[in-house]
This record gives structure tokens, sequence and C-alpha cells, in this order.
């Protein structure tokens, strides 16, 4: 992120045989209200942009859609009461007054941000319901600090008070480990591109940090589906292709982030993965590496949403 700040589909007729059944989720497993845009599958019918051929002509060219497992995989950890409460320091208030500001956050004895450029890192507090978000986060001397942060409402929307470009929740449309586990995703998923457009997004996003003035860039808070009309049962998909391309045409995706890859998508960092590796639950659902760009996936039909 710069700095400058989710009905089954039913395009389908009676004789196709893709199963487009809802995964469910449960108040206690996803985070959001239930009518959450993350929480909320596709509507029949949605429109589809009138730029979206040359958009996803842009975003895919090439050829996949890089998970983000590593580097950019968001640490997700919990508090409870006996979590230490820490005081936080904003580095960057240009934009906003840091929203630690008055809180103890909790934050886990060994908890680390993700070695990206990003160094973000999520707590939730299920007690309190609430995400404390953290974009460049740093901790030496036994302070805490972050260049931005935000606290939001696990009961909310997920959108508006968000550590992301757009203020989308940083926990939102993050791939858990448990659902690559059951093979179900049941939620919208989080995506980033090098080619967000500048100065313009869309609901339900408030702001962006794009900086791309072309014809085909992608708003911040543009829905994307792969094309409900693809049985993904025909292809040769790994497990974990499968659990995202399911999401992906009942839920879609939501552009939450400027990002450096052409499109990229969030998945939560595996804490037991060693060195080297994306961790076990990752390879066993068939990922290869950091940035894997799943090419069993036809991402060239996407679709963006109107």
């Amino acid at each position: 992120m710069t700095r400058a700040a989710v009905a089954t589909l039913v395009f389908l007729s009676m004789s196709l045989t893709v199963d487009l059944s809802i995964p469910r989720a449960t108040a206690s497993d996803q985070p959001f209200a239930p009518g959450s845009p993350f929480r909320s599958p596709l509507t029949p019918g949605a429109p589809v942009d009138p730029n979206s051929d040359a958009m996803i002509a842009r975003a895919s060219r090439t050829g996949g859609v890089a998970a983000n497992l590593v580097a950019f995989g968001i640490p997700i950890y919990y508090a409870d009461a006996s979590t230490p409460r820490r005081t936080v320091v904003c580095t960057d208030t240009t934009w906003a007054p840091c929203a630690f500001d008055g809180y103890q956050v909790p934050i886990p004895d060994g908890a680390r941000p993700n070695r990206g450029s990003d160094a973000a890192m999520v707590v939730v507090d299920e007690a309190a319901r609430k995400t404390f978000e953290f974009w460049q986060a740093g901790h030496a001397g036994g302070q805490w600090t972050t260049s931005t942060g935000a606290v939001g409402n696990l009961d909310g929307s997920g959108w508006g008070r968000g550590a992301t470009a757009s203020a989308a929740s940083r926990l939102g449309g993050v791939i858990r480990l448990a659902e690559i586990r059951e093979g179900s995703i049941p939620h919208a998923l989080a995506l980033q591109s090098s080619n967000v457009c500048a100065g313009e997004f869309r609901s339900p996003a408030i702001s962006t940090d794009g900086h791309s003035s072309r014809s085909d860039c992608l708003p911040e808070g543009a829905r994307l589906r792969l094309d409900p009309t693809i049985d993904l049962d025909a292809l040769a998909l790994t497990r974990g292709e499968r659990a995202v391309a399911r999401a992906m045409q009942i839920y879609g995706g939501y552009i939450v982030d400027q990002g450096g890859a052409a499109l990229s998508m969030s998945f939560e960092l595996d804490p037991t993965a060693g060195n080297g590796s994306i961790g076990p639950t990752y390879e066993q659902a068939g990922f290869r590496w950091d940035y894997d760009d799943m090419p069993g996936v036809p991402w060239d039909r996407l679709q963006v949403l109107a």
C-alpha cells in the first residue's frame, strides 16, 4: 500500500452442472456482519462493466494471480484477557490522526508483522469485538510503532475503518489457513493490483492510493468475479486453486489496495512455516511457493462488475 491512502450466481441454465452452492459461514468463524460486502454472495444478474475486457486483459497479462503467502501474507493474532496491552505510536499522521490514540493495544508476545514492505499485522480481540490493524509496524526497544493503523469493528461491514488504502479492513477478504484446509472459502477475497486508478474508487471503498491514468485501470472497491459458467470440475486444479476459484465465482473479490503485481490476492501467513517455506497447509493444498500464480485457473476469464 502506498501512503495516499462479496445468492448463488444464477447466470447458469438449468442444464449446467457447475456446483455453485454457497459455503455457509457462521458469525463465530467469519468476521463482520452477515450483510457485509465481504460475506455477501454475488447477486443474480450482476452486470459486467463495459470496460471489463480491457481491464482484465491488463490485469491477467502475466497469466496468473499472485498468491501472497509469505512476504505479504497477513499475520493474524488473537488476543484475550491475558494478552499484554501496549502503547503503539503512529509515525505518520499526515492523512489522519493515530487510530491507536487512547488505546492500550493487545499484542501477543512474539507477534511480528510480515516482512514485505507493508509490514502488516492484525490482532483480533473477539471479546471486545475489535480488530487492531497495522501498516508498517515495528518493534524495537520494547516500543511498538506503526506508520498508520486502524481499529475495526468485528460486527461491522469490514469497510471504512481499515488499514488499507481503500479503507477495507486488513482482515477482510484474507484467505485463512482453516479455509484452505477445509477447501471452502465463504467470503469475497482481497485483491491488489499495480494498475489501480488514480483518484477514482467505487463503493464500498472510500479512498484510493492508485496512481494509474490508463484507460484499463482498476478502481479500488471494484468487484471482480471468475466467469460463473466455467465448470471447475472439468479443470485440472489443485485443491487450493479449486477453493480460490470457487470463491471467486460465488463471492468474487474486491480491489482493496495498490500492489506490485498485475493482480494479487491476500492469504493468512502460516506461523508454522520455516525459513524458505510457505508452510504445510499451503503445500498440501498444492501451492508451490510465495507468489504462486495458481496457473490452473483461467484468470483471463475474470470479469469486472459494474
